[in-house]
């Protein structure tokens, strides 16, 4: 969520300063959720399955590397601004963050332990 609002505030920025202060948040935001994200396939997969999962996340991120930066040029050429793709990328991480939730709450009420 750090990284999506360093998003929106960029696409809200109007001096270069601003800018460079929210790609920092953004930058801060995108490495701060990668350890979290590496670890959650073995949570809930063993053996074979968790390598599967494990390069499921790796091929949807290479795709990610390769659509969002098209989306973004994309958007920009519709629309004559950044603001826009910024807003659009920023709109993805919050709907990541939200999945992420809801896949780890089931998690957590899968393994709560049951009260006698």
């Amino acid at each position: 969520m750090i990284a999506a609002a360093g998003l929106f505030l960029a696409g809200l920025s109007t001096s270069a300063l601003a800018v460079v202060a929210s790609l920092i948040l953004v930058n801060v935001g995108i490495s701060a959720a990668k350890p979290p994200l590496w670890s959650m396939p073995t949570m809930f997969l063993t053996g074979p399955a968790a390598a599967t999962g494990i390069a499921a996340i790796n091929s949807i991120g290479n795709l990610g590397g390769f659509f969002g930066p098209a989306m973004i040029g994309w958007l920009k050429q519709q629309t004559g601004d950044y603001a826009a793709g910024l807003y659009f990328v920023g709109a993805l991480l919050c709907m990541s963050a939200m999945i992420t939730l809801l896949v780890a709450r089931s998690l957590g009420r899968q393994q709560a332990p049951a009260l006698h």
